[in-house]
């Protein structure tokens, strides 16, 4: 068996050419991620705790001397923890996602990459959402105020379904918004 009749077995080897993902921008959880509206949202919800407070007070004070009296009051006490109940049911049950975003907005970082954005909560390593760079388009600047923080939007691809109806995916807010901005246009 000469040289050219042997056959020699090699493991196929694919050459991997890829160079690691650069970071952009990083938008760091916070505070200031919350909606803009959740300000608006707790002074208008003030009045129901304060007459909350006032109600467990009317029920509680003077501390009941009897056991009837005692009784009473933790029937009221349960009325009233039932009613809370009901209501917060309700408005979870009927506005879930928004709430859970609301929620979640305080822990959730947004990462620019040159290769795609992600949201992330740091108790998931599984991102919440991953758009690549080939459906993006370009990034729109909002307001900004003098700190920095602003109002963005991402172009994407037309009938991309992370989209709202006019194609964009709006961010308000952001520290940094010019960065953010040149991040994603600078692909």
């Amino acid at each position: 068996m000469d040289e050219q009749d042997a056959t020699i077995s090699l493991p196929a080897l694919r050459r991997v050419d890829q160079r690691p993902e650069r970071i952009l921008y990083v938008a760091r959880a916070g505070l200031g991620a919350l909606p803009s509206g959740s300000g608006t949202i707790l002074i208008f919800m003030m009045p129901q705790i304060l007459s909350l407070g006032f109600l467990v007070w009317a029920i509680w004070w003077p501390y009941p001397a009897s056991a009837h009296a005692f009784a009473r009051a933790i029937l009221c006490s349960i009325v009233l923890a039932g009613a809370v109940a009901a209501v917060a049911t309700l408005l979870i049950r009927r506005n879930r996602g928004f709430i859970t975003a609301v929620i979640r907005a305080p822990f959730t970082s947004i990462t620019v990459t040159d290769r795609r954005m992600l949201w992330t909560v740091p108790w998931d390593n599984q991102p919440l959402m991953e758009i690549r760079r080939g459906r993006m388009l370009r990034g729109v600047l909002g307001t900004v105020d003098r700190k920095g923080r602003g109002n963005a939007a991402v172009q994407l691809v037309a009938g991309d379904p992370a989209a709202d109806i006019d194609g964009h995916i709006h961010f308000d807010r952001l520290p940094e918004v010019v960065r953010f901005v040149s991040a994603v246009g600078s692909w």
